[in-house]
């Protein structure tokens, strides 16, 4: 069946892109799941096998997110019919986020329910003939066989395609091919072209081959629209070699266990989003934390802006700034800059005269200390992934409260280690006395 509207796409190039140069039978098939809620949880999205939750998570912190714009007191409250609303909504912020241009068409790739129907019956016949099990090198249903049963259509508002999805939604998803359809959505959406350049590597696939976990290019792409591989705030220099971290803040944000063992740093974009919504990364995994307060993301303190205009001085990123940059600093932060006192002031933030002023001393001097998180907040944590004696999964309540002047209890506890990397104080009371995993 040849794809309606998708003649002019080089699905070969898509292929590399997405999966390497070769995937899997297994990692493929793992990437074959519906979009499914749990009964327990109407809200909550199932993951039935790993890999997937590198688009999974973010459709649901978008879910999640739709559900704090709307107030939504209860969300066991929900129906089926009041949640698939909500699911079609954050598929359109997803795409949305991705155009490269406000009127950037937003393109959907699906394979109806019709021709879902027709290659089931054609696995199960061909099963049946061969009464043998398939070949391990061979999937009944491949990568390029799929894109053979894709059809692309586009969009040129997210009016237009929120009605659509409204009015055929139940067309269009429903298979085992729903996450694949959407992973590709977002690729024809943003562009492959535009991937590349923002990923800044050749050779990375959007999905590992062999393991088949999502890259963080993919998880920033659903996130932020933007495939970069960084987590880190705007532009670093690495040794003449530009690096593209998030340039501005998300709508949700992401933490991420790997920051504990310091492989990474996450910025303050993703560990401050527009919404209390996280997603939260391990090893292999992604999970999601959100809140019902939204004082866990108010605005930028002055601290944080001063933060932030000393990193654009600091551009090595090394702690410090030349002594001789403290007029241009106190200046662009609206601080009393007339010279004699900046002299006073680089004789108190440099007395050893080594001729740097260094961050801690300067924000401590200017932009003391100032917390606007609550003493204690309620979070909620969510994994998709369901266990072995159960096909449901449910939001994990946890009651917290921010320790003066100590750091809480983090041993052997990868999600406290994790929540701590944004508040270093927290201690967390979990609803039924165990901790989440984020594996």
């Amino acid at each position: 069946m040849a794809a309606s509207g998708a003649e002019d796409i080089d699905w070969q190039s898509i292929k590399t892109l997405v999966f390497g140069d070769g995937v899997k039978e297994a990692v493929f098939e793992r990437w074959l799941q519906p979009f499914v809620f749990s009964t327990k949880e109407p809200t909550a999205l199932l993951q039935s096998a790993g890999g997937p939750c590198a688009v999974l998570a973010p459709i649901q912190a978008f879910i999640l997110k739709r559900c704090l714009q709307s107030k939504i007191p209860n969300l066991s409250s929900l129906t089926p019919e009041s949640v698939t609303p909500l699911l079609q909504g954050a598929m359109c912020d997803i795409l949305s986020q991705c155009r490269e241009e406000e009127d950037s068409p937003m393109v959907l790739a699906r394979v109806s329910r019709d021709v879902a129907e027709v290659l089931e019956d054609s696995q199960d016949k061909e099963e049946s003939s061969s009464k043998r099990m398939r070949h391990s090198s061979h999937a009944l249903v491949d990568v390029d066989t799929l894109h053979t049963c894709l059809t692309v259509e586009s969009f040129g508002s997210v009016k237009n395609l929120g009605n659509y999805l409204e009015d055929n939604f139940s067309e269009i998803f429903g298979t085992k091919y729903d996450i694949l359809s959407f992973l590709y959505s977002v690729v024809l959406t943003k562009g492959p072209n535009n991937i590349i350049g923002e990923r800044q590597d050749m050779e990375e696939s959007l999905i590992d081959p062999v393991h088949g976990h999502g890259s963080q290019s993919l998880i920033n792409l659903l996130m932020t629209g933007s495939a970069t591989q960084n987590v880190f705030d705007g532009i670093r220099d690495l040794c003449g070699l530009q690096l593209n971290g998030i340039s501005s803040q998300s709508s949700v944000g992401f933490l991420s266990y790997l920051e504990c063992l310091r492989y990474l740093e996450v910025g303050k974009f993703l560990k401050s989003p527009i919404w209390p919504v996280w997603l939260l990364g391990s090893e292999t995994h992604l999970t999601v934390l959100f809140s019902k307060d939204m004082e866990l993301v108010g605005p930028p303190s002055q601290r944080d802006l001063a933060k932030e205009k000393f990193s654009a001085i600091d551009k090595e990123s090394s702690g410090f700034i030349a002594a001789d940059k403290l007029k241009d600093l106190m200046v662009g932060l609206d601080l009393f800059a007339e010279d004699p006192y900046v002299e006073i002031m680089k004789t108190k933030l440099d007395p050893d005269s080594l001729g740097i002023v260094l961050l801690p001393q300067f924000l401590e001097e200017f932009f003391p200390e100032e917390s606007r998180v609550p003493d204690s907040f309620t979070l909620y944590h969510y994994n998709g992934l369901s266990k072995p004696d159960s096909t449901q999964v449910s939001y994990i309540k946890g009651d917290c409260v921010m320790l003066e002047g100590m750091v809480g209890m983090a041993e052997n506890n990868a999600i406290i280690q994790t929540l701590q990397t944004k508040w270093r104080n927290i201690a967390v009371d979990w609803q039924g006395g165990g901790k989440p995993s984020i594996n």
